[in-house]
């Protein structure tokens, strides 16, 4: 007999995980950054402490779709349960890909890290957030040990673990639910890549990644 479907993540928003996120709960002052997306200072202390040591500087060096790839999925992560604990951004800003081709985040091979991230996205997979589905080893080779899909049809995040650290993703079309034309999409989506742009996934998702600090006068 077949295996009932996957539940959506479509939680109320009554129900949902307290967002630490939030501008509202990260007091800040300055200014606006020109691209208009949240300043270093209206970060959360868990996204300043995966910038690293010099976290303000590698930020402000980020392209805004740096920016956007990592205010968007470290968001998604937290507002599904997922503890980000000790883990290090791969290679400091070479751990944020938002380009033409990738939009992710990788992260080392910390071992005691990386159970403790594993084991808080397993707690999120009972609870109906994601499904298992082992990624490609050709698209994410020495990640691909074991990992897991948000239980979205569109826009939804791809996890995966192995030797040579953790990535998070996110797909347009996820092939695991939404149907046929949602794989054929999928596919689509992986041979003309570059169509994901944070500015435009971030509100469909309700996720605000934009600054409210005032603009810079003169």
């Amino acid at each position: 007999m077949a295996s009932p479907p996957a539940a959506l993540n479509t939680a109320p928003a009554g129900q949902r995980i307290a967002d630490v996120f939030a501008p509202s709960l990260v007091p800040a002052t300055g200014t606006r950054p020109a691209d208009g997306l949240k300043a270093y200072e209206e970060l959360s202390a868990t996204q300043q402490r995966l910038l690293g040591p010099n976290g303000s500087g590698l930020y402000a060096g980020l392209t805004p779709k740096q920016r956007g790839v990592f205010l968007l999925l470290t968001q998604r992560l937290e507002r599904n349960g997922v503890d980000l604990g000790n883990l290090r951004l791969k290679g400091g800003a070479e751990g944020i890909r938002g380009n033409n081709i990738r939009f992710d985040l990788l992260f080392e091979p910390d071992p005691e890290a990386m159970a403790r991230f594993k084991s808080s996205v397993q707690d999120a997979a009972k609870a109906g957030r994601f499904s298992e589905d082992q990624p490609s080893s050709f698209f994410h080779r020495g990640m691909s040990d074991w990992g897991v899909r948000e239980n979205r049809a569109k826009y939804a995040m791809q996890i995966g673990f192995g030797p040579e650290g953790v990535f998070v993703d996110m797909d347009r079309y996820n092939p695991k639910q939404g149907g046929f034309w949602n794989k054929v999409k999928h596919w689509g989506e992986i041979l003309t890549p570059g169509n994901m742009n944070p500015f435009k996934v971030a509100p469909d998702l309700g996720e605000d990644i934009f600054s409210k600090l005032p603009p810079a006068q003169g």
